[in-house]
């Protein structure tokens, strides 16, 4: 894998990753990453209204529980130790487990303890990223009558057209192959809604977002903030995708380096383009 010092590249410092080799997962998991998502977040809830959770759930149900994997009762599960950003509400609990591999009644808190009771018919609402695996056993983690929201994105960049413009960006042609190599779904935002369906979920419901690169082109303060976080943000975090995923698929260091360099120039402000969420 790719080196950076932080001599040559002030803004792509190392990081550090996740070191499960059953999880595949390329993004970081430090306390920057973790930063970055805070920040994701906030402009996520503000370009839904300040309700980030589409589910009508109702919060006056008693004993309500609710998971949120990749972090009633809430539980945040993740593959490492969450790092403890602020005091946490006394009903949230972060608990270190692969949803995919590891059965509920595995999941461990900070003091290696194991809170809940068994792995059926826990949860009033999951949250989570698509994660395939894991949606045809979701059936046995809800309560009956709950509720499984998937929120993610497709790596496809788009004109404002609709013209998917990423088919002709060799890096991340490559990348792609690469990441298709290893399992990773690339287009796993607008596959969602099919893969419940298949899976057996009825009343599915699909809404999405645009996230557009830059913000000074929007009208409307939630979406041109979340367009500058967009564009200073996405660019930094493909770097360090591009050359996580590729140094597992025993790339050398100059292709991965040129890879990087290629994706950072594709990736800046530019009126129209956009992804999907």
């Amino acid at each position: 894998m790719a080196t950076t010092t932080t001599q040559e590249a002030p803004q792509h410092r190392q990081r550090t990753y996740h070191d499960r080799d059953d999880a595949a997962y390329v993004l970081p998991n430090d306390a920057a990453e973790h930063a970055r998502l805070e920040i994701q977040a906030i402009h996520l809830s503000n370009i839904m209204n300040g309700q980030p959770i589409h589910a009508p759930l109702s919060l006056t149900t008693s004993n309500l529980r609710i998971l949120d994997v990749g972090c009633g009762t809430v539980f945040g599960l993740d593959l490492t130790p969450v790092p403890q950003l602020r005091d946490r509400p006394p009903n949230v609990k972060f608990l270190q487990g692969n949803v995919l591999e590891d059965s509920p009644h595995k999941w461990v808190d900070r003091a290696g303890d194991a809170p809940l009771p068994n792995s059926q018919g826990l949860f009033d609402l999951i949250f989570s990223r698509l994660l395939p695996k894991y949606i045809h056993t979701e059936y046995s983690l809800l309560k009956p009558g709950g509720y499984v929201e998937i929120q993610d994105v497709d790596f496809r960049w788009y004109d404002s057209s609709g013209a998917d413009i990423s088919k002709s960006w060799a890096w991340w042609q490559r990348v792609r192959a690469a990441g298709i190599a290893i399992a990773l779904d690339w287009d796993c935002g607008k596959k969602a809604a099919q893969r419940l369906k298949d899976a057996g979920f009825v009343d599915v419901e699909v809404k999405t977002y645009r996230w557009p690169f830059g913000g000074q082109w929007e009208e409307e303060q939630a979406w041109g903030d979340i367009g500058e976080y967009v564009a200073a943000e996405v660019g930094n975090l493909n770097y360090h995708m591009v050359g996580r995923l590729m140094g597992k698929v025993g790339a050398g260091e100059d292709e991965i380096r040129g890879l990087q360099e290629e994706a950072v120039e594709h990736l800046k402000a530019e009126e129209g383009k956009h992804w999907v969420y």
